[in-house]
C-alpha cells in the first residue's frame, strides 16, 4: 500500500487543488480552498493603527479612531484633555459642586464643602460655616503691660440725697406666666433687706430623697404630699388613704388563667389567679418561685384527669382531680417546712374519664386508658354503638385511679368509646369522636403519554399512611400486572417509578402490599416512541433569515435550535426554543456570514437531537441605501426625528441608523434598527432627537457594518 510519505511533492498548491476528507466513514475530496474558507486571514496592519470592531454582529477586525480627548502614541492610548473644551463654563463655584480628584490612582468626587476641611485658621482668624475668614479682634491686641502701683485713698465724699422709695418686688404680669421651671429658671429671694435672684437649681440645692432623714415606722397620721384637681401639693395621711383602699376593696375581681398545657405554677402568673384546665394536664409547683401565702383556685373542666405531680402535697394522697372538681392550692412555710398543699379531698361522685383515642386502622386493636375517681370497680364494660351495645373490656388493668385495656379491631366508621363500671353502670366515661377510614390506595393524575423505555414517575396517597404500595404496568385496565414494584412510603404519600417497554396503550396500577385487593388503575396512556424531525431549506443568504420547522413526539415537549457550521457532534450551548404547536415548531434562524449550515434540533425532555441537510448559504446581496432629508430644526432631548431612504435592489436586509456630527468617521455607539416597509424598498426609524445640540450626519448601514452611507446634508438640533 502506498503510503502519503511515498507520493511526490507538489511544487506549488492551488485553491482549486483537492485533499483526501473523511466524513461520516466517506472518503471524499475537498479543495483547498473550501477547506480554508472559515479561516481567519492573515492581518496586515499599518503602524499606528488601532483595531477593532465598530460594526455590530461577527466579522472581521476594521480600523477605529480614537475620540476627542483620546491620543494614540507610540503604541500607548493616553488622555490628552481635550475633550473637557466643550464642557459647559461654571461663572462661580458652589458648595453643592463637586471636583474630582484622585483617591490612591482611583477617581473620585469630593464635594466642595470639604475641601474646608483641609484648611484650619490661624492665631486671630475663623472661618464661618459659609467659608468667610475673620479677624478675631482680641488676639491682634497687644499684651497687658504690667500693674502700676496702688496710689493712697482719696477723701470721703459728702452723703448724697436720699433716693425715692421703691415699688418693692412685684408679681409677673399674667402674660409671663409659665407652665413649667427648669434648673436655669431664676426666682427672686430678698436678702440682707434687698431684692435679688438666684437660679432654681441652686434654691432647691439638688437635694434627693436618699439625702432626707429616716422616718419612723408608718402611722395612720403620717402625710403624703398629693396633687387634687390641680397641680398645687397638699398632704394626705396614710389614714385617709386605708380608707380609700377599703372603697376599692369591694370590686377587685380575681383574674382568670386556662391552662391546657403542662404547667409549672408560680407566684407571677397564677397567684390569686383562678385557674381554669380546658385539657388533660399535669401540674407541678416550685415553690422558691411561689413563696408563703400564695393562693390560688383551680378548676378541672376538661374531660379528664389533673394530674398534681412534684412540688404539690396532697392532705389525702390524691394526686388526680377529677374532671368536674376543684381545689385551692396554698402556699405555706411553717416551723416543719415550706410547701404548696391542697387537701387532696374530692366531694364529687365516682367518675370513670376515658383518655383520647387516635383513629386506629381499620381492624386494628387498640388500646382505651382513664381515670377512676371515688369509685373501685373490679370490671369494666365498653360500648362502641353509643351504650346500645356492652361489651366486657378483656383483662382490663385497673388501679386505684386508672384502668387500661386492649380493644379488638372495628371496622370503618365514626366511632365513640363508653367505659363504664360492671358492677355500677351509672358510673360512665365518654370518649372523643374518631373516625376509622377505609383503606384505599389512590394514583395522581399522569400524562396521556409516556416514552417507552423512559422511566415514568407515578406518585399517590394510601390509607393507612403507612401502608406499603406497590406498582406496575398493564395492558388492561381489568387484569393486574404480573409484575410489581416497590414504591417509597412516608406519611400517606407514595412515589415510584415504572419502564413502559412495548408500544401502545398501557395502565399504571398501585395496590397495597399487605391488602392486594386494596387497588386503583390509571387512565389509558399512550405509549409512543420519541421522535424529532427537521425541515430546512436547500440555500440562503448571510443576514437573512432562514425558516426551520419540523416535528417532535411528545407533541408537548419543548424543542431547542440552533445553526452550526458541521453536523456530526451537536453543540453543547446557545439554544434557542422554538415555538410548539401541538408536536410541530417553527423557528427563524440567520446566519450571519456565507458558508455550509446545519440546523441542529433537541428534545430536552427526551435527550434526542436531529440534524438538517446542509444548507448552502451565499452572501448577502449587495445593498445601497440612499437617505432622505427629514427637515426642519429639533430640540436636543426631546421627542425623535423620522427618518426613511431607499434600499436597492429590493430586499429584507436589517438595517440600523444613527447620527453623526462627522461625516468621516462612523458613530461609535447609539446605533437605532430601523424597519423595513413598503414590500422593503424603503427603510425607516423614529430616532431619539440627539441630548446635545449640533449639526448631525444621518449614517446607515446594514446590521452586520456593510453598505455603510452617510448623508450629504445635516440635522439642526438646537
Amino acid at each position: 500500500m502506498t503510503t502519503i510519505a511515498q507520493l511526490p511533492t507538489a511544487a506549488s498548491v492551488g485553491a482549486s487543488d483537492l485533499l483526501l476528507l473523511s466524513q461520516a466513514g466517506s472518503l471524499y475530496a475537498v479543495k483547498v480552498s473550501q477547506l480554508n474558507a472559515d479561516l481567519q486571514p492573515l492581518l496586515s496592519v499599518p503602524t499606528g493603527a488601532l483595531l477593532g470592531r465598530q460594526s455590530t454582529g461577527i466579522g472581521a477586525p476594521e480600523a477605529l479612531s480614537v475620540g476627542t480627548g483620546l491620543a494614540l502614541m507610540n503604541g500607548a492610548l493616553s488622555a490628552t484633555g481635550a475633550d473637557h473644551a466643550g464642557y459647559p463654563v461654571q461663572a462661580a463655584m458652589s458648595l453643592s459642586d463637586d471636583v474630582v480628584i484622585s483617591n490612591q490612582g482611583s477617581p473620585g468626587l469630593l464635594p466642595v464643602a470639604a475641601l474646608r476641611g483641609l484648611f484650619t485658621a490661624g492665631a486671630g482668624l475663623s472661618i464661618s460655616a459659609t467659608g468667610v475668614i475673620a479677624v478675631t479682634a482680641s488676639a491682634i491686641a497687644g499684651p497687658a503691660g504690667p500693674a502700676g502701683a496702688t496710689g493712697p485713698a482719696g477723701p470721703v465724699g459728702p452723703q448724697g440725697i436720699a433716693g425715692p422709695a421703691g415699688s418693692g418686688l412685684t408679681a409677673p404680669a399674667a402674660g409671663n406666666s409659665v407652665s413649667s421651671i427648669a434648673g436655669s429658671d431664676y426666682v427672686a429671694i430678698w436678702q440682707n433687706g434687698a431684692n435679688a435672684w438666684m437660679p432654681y437649681s441652686q434654691l432647691i440645692g439638688g437635694q434627693t430623697i436618699n439625702q432626707l432623714p429616716a422616718a419612723a415606722p408608718a402611722s395612720d397620721s403620717d402625710a403624703l404630699l398629693v396633687a387634687q384637681g390641680s397641680t398645687s401639693l397638699s398632704v394626705q395621711s396614710f389614714g385617709a388613704l386605708w380608707i380609700y383602699m377599703q372603697g376599692k376593696l369591694p370590686s377587685v375581681k380575681a383574674g382568670i388563667v386556662e391552662l391546657t398545657a403542662n404547667t409549672v405554677l408560680d407566684g407571677t402568673a397564677h397567684n390569686k389567679r383562678i385557674l381554669i384546665v380546658s385539657q388533660p394536664v399535669t401540674l407541678t409547683a416550685n415553690y422558691s418561685n411561689m413563696g408563703a401565702g400564695f393562693s390560688c383556685t383551680l378548676i378541672n373542666l376538661s374531660a379528664g384527669a389533673v394530674t398534681l405531680g412534684t412540688g404539690i402535697t396532697s392532705g389525702s394522697g390524691a394526686v388526680s382531680l377529677p374532671p368536674g372538681a376543684s381545689a385551692s392550692l396554698l402556699g405555706l412555710s411553717y416551723s416543719g417546712g415550706s410547701m404548696v398543699w391542697w387537701n387532696g379531698l374530692i366531694s364529687n361522685a365516682p367518675t370513670i374519664t376515658v383518655a383520647s383515642i387516635a383513629a386506629p386502622a381499620p381492624g386494628a386493636s387498640f388500646t382505651v386508658t382513664g381515670g377512676i375517681f371515688s369509685d373501685a370497680p373490679n370490671a369494666l364494660d365498653y360500648s362502641t354503638d353509643g351504650g346500645v351495645t356492652w361489651l366486657a373490656a378483656p383483662s382490663p388493668v385497673i388501679t386505684h385511679d386508672v384502668y387500661s385495656f386492649i380493644a379488638p379491631g372495628l371496622v370503618a366508621g365514626n366511632y365513640t368509646i363508653r367505659v363504664r363500671d360492671h358492677a355500677n353502670i351509672a358510673v360512665m366515661g365518654v370518649s372523643n369522636n374518631f373516625t376509622i377510614m377505609p383503606p384505599s390506595v389512590a394514583i395522581n393524575t399522569l400524562p396521556m403519554a409516556a416514552i417507552m423505555n423512559a422511566a415514568l414517575t407515578v406518585q399517590g396517597t394510601v390509607l393507612p399512611g403507612n401502608a406499603a404500595v406497590e406498582i406496575g404496568l398493564s395492558s388492561s385496565a381489568t387484569v393486574a400486572p404480573t409484575s410489581w414494584v416497590n414504591a417509597a412510603v412516608s406519611n400517606g404519600a407514595w412515589s415510584g417509578a415504572v419502564t413502559p417497554t412495548t408500544m401502545g396503550t398501557l395502565y399504571v396500577w398501585a395496590q397495597q402490599t399487605a391488602a392486594t385487593s386494596v387497588q386503583a388503575v390509571s387512565g389509558a396512556l399512550s405509549i409512543v416512541t420519541a421522535t424529532l424531525t427537521i425541515s430546512v431549506p436547500a440555500n440562503g443568504a448571510a443576514g437573512t433569515a432562514l425558516t426551520v420547522s419540523g416535528t417532535v413526539t411528545p407533541a408537548t415537549d419543548a424543542v431547542n435550535l440552533q445553526l452550526s457550521t458541521q453536523n456530526t457532534v451537536a453543540p453543547i450551548s446557545g439554544w434557542l426554543v422554538a415555538a410548539n404547536n401541538s408536536g410541530s415548531f417553527n423557528i427563524s434562524l440567520t446566519p450571519s456570514v456565507a458558508g455550509t449550515y446545519y440546523a441542529w434540533a433537541q428534545d430536552p425532555a427526551t435527550g434526542i437531537t436531529a440534524v438538517s441537510s446542509a444548507i448552502i448559504v451565499s452572501a448577502a446581496t449587495p445593498v445601497s441605501y440612499t437617505i432622505n432629508n427629514p427637515g426642519g430644526s429639533y430640540t436636543h432631548g426631546l421627542g425623535v426625528i423620522a427618518l426613511n431612504g431607499g434600499i436597492s435592489p429590493t430586499q429584507p436586509v436589517p438595517t440600523q441608523v444613527a447620527l453623526s456630527t462627522s461625516n468621516t468617521v462612523a458613530p461609535a455607539t447609539g446605533w437605532q434598527a430601523a424597519s423595513n416597509i413598503y414590500a422593503n424598498t424603503l427603510w425607516a426609524v423614529y430616532y431619539t432627537t440627539p441630548a446635545v445640540a449640533g449639526n448631525y450626519y444621518v449614517w446607515v448601514e446594514t446590521t452586520a457594518g456593510a453598505a455603510q452611507t452617510v448623508s450629504s446634508f445635516t440635522i439642526a438640533v438646537v
